[in-house]
């Protein structure tokens, strides 16, 4: 394994909202992405951040401002994509703002990591439309010599869990496809699932961040949640293509949720 990797850190489904006293199923979500941050400020420092959408839970132009001010003063590049949850308008209007970037596409020594949209207006399900997949190709033909990594909201894989399962990617054998074409396609990350999650398919990594709020139990088949602490997951990308993960969560879980919740 090639050594000095760069870190990245990714942070999912944030679901802010403009009012700090505002609960989500009874966990105030900024005092649990606040926890978060607090964390990752104790880790080894990442040279970029990615926020794999859901940043805020009302669409607010609050919520936005709030997520920008509580990362500037890590004063590295931070990159997002858009959640169901998220109004696609009012984050045009909102960022780019402090290091909160707009660019889709981050290019680095030895990686490019492409940043998709797939949200699709008034659903919870993903979609990523032909100018996605466009967009998506054109990258991937421009650095073939780089390794690649693919982030976008919704999961590309079934998660053993019936309810998500029918709220993830609908074009998901469609990427595949696509990515099946380019033998330095390494990974693909991804939030929506509110979960732990990693596999490998076609020789292509994926892996899913928790959320900084509530967490989903796994292999459910009905909507319920699970009492784990919020986190983020780290990623460390080798100039070899190789690269090693985890999961860093608060030490205490942040809030009291609902356990009679039956969705949000």
């Amino acid at each position: 394994m090639a050594r000095k990797p760069l870190r990245i850190v990714q942070i999912s489904d944030i679901h802010l909202f403009g009012e700090s006293e505002k609960t989500l199923l009874g966990v105030n979500t900024n005092e649990s992405f606040e926890a978060v941050v607090k964390l990752l400020k104790t880790d080894q420092k990442p040279e970029l951040i990615l926020l794999s959408g859901d940043l805020s839970q009302d669409g607010s132009k609050a919520s936005y401002l709030k997520i920008a001010a509580k990362l500037k003063e890590f004063a590295i590049p931070i990159y997002y994509v858009p959640g169901n949850h998220d109004d696609p308008k009012m984050l045009g209007e909102t960022y780019p703002l402090e290091n909160i970037t707009h660019h889709r596409h981050i290019v680095l020594k030895d990686w490019h990591i492409i940043l998709l949209n797939s949200q699709k207006i008034g659903a919870v399900e993903g979609y990523l439309d032909p100018a996605q997949i466009s967009f998506l190709q054109h990258c991937l033909q421009m650095y073939p010599e780089h390794h690649a990594m693919v982030v976008f909201h919704h999961q590309p894989v079934l998660m053993n869990c019936a309810w998500l399962d029918k709220l993830g990617l609908t074009n998901a054998d469609e990427l595949w496809t696509v990515l099946g074409g380019f033998p330095k396609m390494r990974a693909i990350l991804f939030g929506h699932v509110h979960q732990q999650h990693a596999g490998k398919k076609n020789g292509i990594q994926y892996f899913s961040a928790p959320s900084t709020c509530i967490q989903f139990k796994t292999q459910s088949d009905h909507f319920a949640l699970e009492k784990l602490p919020p986190g983020y997951r780290w990623i460390d990308l080798y100039s070899d293509g190789s690269l090693s993960t985890d999961i860093s969560r608060t030490s205490d879980y942040v809030g009291e949720f609902d356990v009679d919740a039956k969705g949000y």
